[in-house]
């Protein structure tokens, strides 16, 4: 009989961790560079049309890409709450903020 050691959270979150992620964060690399060529191309290309349409066109993939890995992430997000798997994070660190403590200020007389 085989021993399965982990439950079905613990291998979704591995896989959510080690794949799913990483190619989240990868395709929002592409678009931001994408992106951010389609702002170059236009500004370069500021007096020919077609360069310009050209930079537009860029401009507008890489929104695109922006908006398509909003949507993947949000609908993991909602299939993660929907099946009940906790612990589903972007980086899977706990991250608090803890802010400074304000110190009075003495204003001599």
């Amino acid at each position: 009989m085989i021993a399965y050691a982990d439950s079905f959270d613990v291998v979704l979150s591995r896989i959510n961790a080690n794949i799913i992620n990483p190619a989240i964060e990868f395709a929002f690399i592409v678009a931001t560079v994408i992106f951010l060529w389609g702002v170059f191309q236009f500004i370069r290309g500021a007096d020919n049309q077609e360069k310009r349409q050209e930079g537009k066109d860029h401009m507008l993939w890489g929104f695109v890409g922006f908006l398509i890995m909003f949507g993947v992430f949000g609908i993991i997000t909602i299939l993660s709450n929907t099946i009940g798997v906790t612990g589903l994070t972007v980086n899977q660190k706990q991250q608090t903020f803890t802010p400074p403590a304000i110190q009075t200020l003495q204003v001599p007389k």
